[in-house]
């Protein structure tokens, strides 16, 4: 438990015995000298931060909003931002609150670019309310970058030609050195966003001269906000990739980690300070859409999506130090109460297990359709969605569900590595001769990785040939997850092995997207039998030890061994299982004349060197 909190809690209750008529004056100087500014400074670990944080809510649609070119806090509609409101959402058991904020027209000309003192201002009353409630609050820079805006007067575009670029990243040092300065005495419970759904506004995915400047972006954020010293230098700082997109951050697209040189000396050199924003409305036509499309959710196939993206940022950025916050989720009403109620409940499920905070997006949208994500009514204080809230709130009841972590594979761990969408190329898996152990074996299940930059769903089939006769299993990619780990898939053989039986498992892909490498890590092979049980499992560490095509184990290639390869091509002997895959030098699952002369190749060069 936070030392502060504890704190807190003893001293409002004799505040409260012994001070009741002035109770929300005493509350008020209290909040101001617990949590905020010139409160004391706690350092956090990344445990403690995310504990501390989650679950956590979003103060959507009001001081992001933009009439004209101007940010007003009722420009959509939102009644004015009241201790009511925050004290609502503490109630309900948050810990912390998102405000999105916009800026605009609420910037001066250059080179000063000074924010209007009463925008700044307002900005700080509504943090100080979040304080006053003990609430974590996080503060960004939402709108000022979304294409759609250019019109209001949108300013911050990764996408502007190259010669304007230096003119937006002096203008955004500007604005943050300001928000920074204001800020620079507020304890930990205050974290600074650098910016906001920032891409180019088309959908065909990032585009790396631009991704460049949304990493330039988050360096000038971090260095700017480190060298207004103070308790900047040392508060939770957190930064977003593309568009803010789960899987645009965590998979190969660009985004890089700013460097954080400038922190307090304080901070132990093994330990971060920079946490990493995404968003989650997967599947959008689900959550966000609202046209009674997708009105369901909840599948195994659909929770595993979600687990897999989660257990990406994990081994990304969460195992490595760098807190992950969820920092918008949500699904808007299409009078489908049990979905959403599902998917909050696996959201928050999914998050905690990882170390991970989510942030529900809320802007006060009632009734159904798009937009409708109000879980609170801010003009009566009422809660709109108490299924939801509950839901959410049991996620953090007890311990967290058990979660561990996929250890991505890597080249040389592999059992197989599989880049062809040819048949005739497909990558041997498994060959040999089946004894006891093998005897009623029907099916083989396959675990793999996907390449950081390829995703197993609809245009990546994973084709499994099951014997040596060419008999094969295509299976349909089910997740839309960039570089997922852990997937399994499962192939029926054509008929149960008996013991003597020979065997020969490839496999290949059907892929129609571009890798930049291979396309499938194979880590494992398992033979099951009719009730699923694992009979034999294969992977590298039983392969056999050895050269490829040294079958007498002189550890070179010789023309012995070209004799003993030639011998199981024309069947006179039979390879054992060992023997078959160091024997099989194209890795087509059997024993030929191809193999035979590629051992001679390799035999006849090694004699003239």
């Amino acid at each position: 438990m936070n030392k502060k909190s504890l704190l807190k809690r003893l001293l409002s209750g004799i505040i409260a015995a012994a001070v009741t008529a002035s109770l929300a004056f005493t509350g008020s100087v209290f909040a101001a000298n617990t949590a905020g500014e010139g409160a004391s400074f706690e350092d956090l670990s990344q445990n403690e931060i995310v504990e501390a944080m989650a679950p956590a809510w979003n103060l959507g649609n009001q001081l992001e909003a933009v009439s004209g070119n101007k940010a007003s806090e009722t420009a959509w509609g939102n009644p004015v931002i009241t201790q009511e409101t925050l004290k609502m959402v503490k109630d309900a058991g948050f810990k912390a609150v998102r405000i999105p904020v916009s800026y605009f027209a609420r910037i001066g000309a250059a080179p000063n670019y000074t924010i209007e003192a009463d925008w700044l201002k307002r900005i700080k009353e509504v943090v100080d309310m979040a304080m006053a409630e003990g609430l974590y609050a996080i503060i960004n820079m939402h709108g000022d970058g979304y294409t759609s805006m250019v019109n209001n007067g949108a300013w911050l575009l990764c996408n502007a030609p190259a010669d304007e670029q230096p003119a937006i990243k002096a203008k955004y040092e500007a604005c943050w050195k300001q928000i920074a300065t204001t800020f620079k005495d507020y304890d930990e419970h205050l974290i600074f966003e650098s910016m906001n759904e920032e891409f180019d506004g088309g959908y065909s995915g990032p585009q790396l001269e631009y991704y460049q400047n949304i990493n330039a972006y988050n360096q000038i954020f971090v260095d700017t906000v480190r060298k207004t010293s103070e308790n900047n230098s040392k508060r939770w700082l957190l930064v977003p990739g593309w568009n803010t997109d789960i899987g645009y951050t965590t998979g190969n697209y660009g985004f890089e980690i700013p460097t954080d040189t400038n922190r307090a000396s304080s901070i132990p050199a093994d330990e971060q300070r920079i946490m990493i924003s995404v968003h989650y409305y997967n599947p959008w036509d689900f959550c966000g859409e609202g046209k009674f499309n997708k009105i369901e959710w909840g599948t195994e196939a659909e929770v595993k999506t979600l687990q897999d993206l989660f257990t990406n940022c994990y081994n990304k950025f969460v195992a490595k130090g760098y807190p992950v916050i969820i920092g918008e989720t949500g699904a808007v009403d299409q009078d489908n109460l049990d979905s959403r109620v599902k998917f909050y409940s696996e959201v928050c499920k999914a998050a905690r297990s990882r170390g991970m905070v989510p942030v529900v997006w809320d802007n006060n949208g009632h009734g159904t359709g798009p937009d409708k994500f109000g879980l609170f009514n801010r003009s009566t204080f009422e809660v709109t969605q108490p299924e939801i809230i509950d839901a959410i709130m049991k996620a953090y009841e007890g311990d967290p569900l058990p979660f561990v972590p996929s250890v991505p594979y890597t080249k040389d761990d592999a059992l197989g590595i599989i880049y062809s969408t040819k048949k005739k190329d497909a990558t041997l898996l498994a060959a040999g001769t089946a004894g006891d152990d093998l005897a009623g074996a029907t099916q083989v299940k396959v675990t793999f990785d996907c390449a950081p930059d390829v995703s197993f769903n609809q245009y990546a089939n994973l084709n499994i040939i099951t014997d040596d006769k060419g008999n094969e299993v295509s299976i349909p990619g089910d997740s839309d997850v960039v570089g997922a780990l852990g997937l399994t898939v499962t192939a029926d053989l054509k008929s149960a092995l008996k013991s003597g039986d020979k065997y020969s498992i490839s496999a290949y892909t059907s892929s129609w997207t571009d890798a930049s490498d291979y396309v499938f890590l194979v880590g494992k092979l398992e033979f099951l039998d009719a009730n699923g049980n694992v009979l034999k499992t294969i992977d590298k560490n039983s392969l056999p030890v050895g050269i490829m095509g040294d079958l007498n184990g002189d550890g070179e290639v010789t023309t012995a061994d070209v004799g003993i390869i030639n011998s199981y091509a024309k069947h006179v002997a039979e390879p054992t299982g060992d023997e078959l895959r160091l024997a099989d030098m194209d890795g087509s699952g059997d024993i030929s004349t191809a193999d035979v002369g590629i051992a001679n190749s390799i035999a006849v060069k090694g004699a003239k060197g």
